[in-house]
This record gives structure tokens, C-alpha cells and sequence, in this order.
């Protein structure tokens, strides 16, 4: 973000320059050219601006979507590492009532696994929610930052209708004004975006790795919860 602020400070500075040589000029020698040296220089800078703020914004992009995988894999490795644990002891539990089906007559390993991945699912549902909040909102975050990248792209010829004019000598002068304030409420525009989307980063990460310690204490019972009720399956039938 930094370095979207800078770029777009020294635009507005070496637009300003321009400008009061514009004026200046225009003073001494009217001119019909309505594309001249410093309109140039409009959208050299608006090219400038366009391009490093395209690179900040994929950076963005890829920052949001690492965290969107970060969360989803995180889901996936507590859900497997539970299932992990269990395995062993379902296995072994399948393998005896399989063998001796008077034991538990009503046993059922479809059953139980879809049991245990539901109870699993619970452990995981803030997880998921949280996920699906950050998707909707890094889309809006995404769609604010990009809004304005397209401002500044349509801003040369915007303001150069401003200019258009061939009876005012000074109508160029007005379009690089134009430029130079449209620049200055973009700036704006794009500081509080880009930091809307640093916060909602950080305020995830946050909520992630809280919520992600609470599912893994879930997980720890629900493992728990199950292995105790498999042994003891075990032990009824083998006594």
C-alpha cells in the first residue's frame, strides 16, 4: 500500500509542476493544440499509477487467496489427523464385531464413520463459517481496490473533455487540474481501501487461529468420545 501512496504522491507533485508551466505558457502563447507535452506527461503518470497499483492489487489478491487455502487446509488437516486417530481402533473393533456379530447385532461401520464425521463437521462449522464470510468480503475488498485502478485508467480521458474546449485557451490548463484533484480524492480513495483490506486480513488471521485451537480441543474430545466407546465395545464383546 505504501508504495501505491508514494507513486501517486510523486504523480500529483509532478503534475502540479506541469501544471503552472502549462498556465504559463498559455499566458504567453495560446496554442489549439489540445494534446501537448504535459497532457503527455497526464497519461505517462496515469500509466505509472495503473501499473503499480495493478501489482500492489495482485499482491492483495494473493494474500487473500493464500489465506482463503490456509483456512480450508487447516479444516482439512484437523478432520484428517481425528480420523488418523481413530482408524486403528475402528478397525480393530470392525475386524471383532465382524467375526462375532452376536456381540453388538446392530453394529454398523457405515454408521459409525458417518457419525463420526458429522461430530467432526461440528468441531469445524465456526471454521467454515468464518471461511465463507472472508470469501464474501475479500470479493467486496477486491471489487473497491480495482474500482479505483479503473478510475485512474479512465481519468485522462475524463478530464481531457475538460480541455476539449478550442475557444478557451486555458481548457487544457482546467483538464490537468481536473487530472491532479481526481488523482488527490483517489489517493484517498485507495489509502482507506487498501487498509480496509490489511485489516480484514489481520481481523482473520485473528479469528482463524482462535477458532481453529477451539476445533482442535473439539476434535481432541471427539476422538476421545469415540475411542473410549469402540474399546469399550471391545472389552463387552471379548469378556
Amino acid at each position: 500500500m505504501s508504495q501505491i501512496l508514494g507513486v501517486l504522491g510523486v504523480i500529483l507533485l509532478t503534475l502540479a509542476i506541469c501544471q503552472a508551466e502549462t498556465v504559463d505558457r498559455y499566458e504567453t502563447k495560446t496554442q489549439n493544440d489540445t494534446y501537448g507535452p504535459v497532457t503527455m506527461v497526464v497519461d505517462n503518470l496515469a500509466d505509472i499509477a495503473v501499473n503499480v497499483s495493478d501489482n500492489s492489487t495482485a499482491q492483495l489478491q494473493d494474500k487473500m487467496d493464500r489465506t482463503e487455502r490456509d483456512i480450508a487446509g487447516n479444516m482439512e488437516v484437523l478432520t484428517a489427523n481425528a480420523l488418523a486417530q481413530l482408524s486403528d481402533v475402528i478397525f480393530q473393533t470392525n475386524e471383532l464385531l465382524v467375526a462375532n456379530p452376536d456381540c453388538n447385532p446392530a453394529w454398523s461401520l457405515e454408521e459409525l464413520n458417518e457419525n463420526v464425521n458429522a461430530q467432526l463437521s461440528t468441531c469445524t462449522v465456526s471454521l467454515a463459517d468464518l471461511l465463507q464470510d472472508f470469501r464474501v468480503q475479500s470479493q467486496q475488498a477486491m471489487s473497491r481496490v480495482q474500482g479505483f485502478v479503473h478510475q485512474i485508467a479512465e481519468l485522462p480521458a475524463k478530464c481531457q473533455l475538460v480541455g476539449a474546449s478550442p475557444l478557451n485557451p486555458l481548457a487544457s490548463a482546467g483538464a490537468h487540474i481536473c487530472f491532479i484533484n481526481a488523482m488527490a480524492e483517489v489517493n484517498v480513495g485507495m489509502a482507506q481501501s487498501m487498509h480496509d483490506a490489511s485489516v480484514l486480513l489481520v481481523q482473520t488471521h485473528q479469528a482463524a487461529a482462535e477458532q481453529e485451537e477451539q476445533a482442535q480441543q473439539c476434535s481432541v474430545a471427539v476422538v476421545q468420545q469415540f475411542g473410549d466407546y469402540l474399546r469399550e465395545e471391545q472389552d463387552q464383546c471379548q469378556s
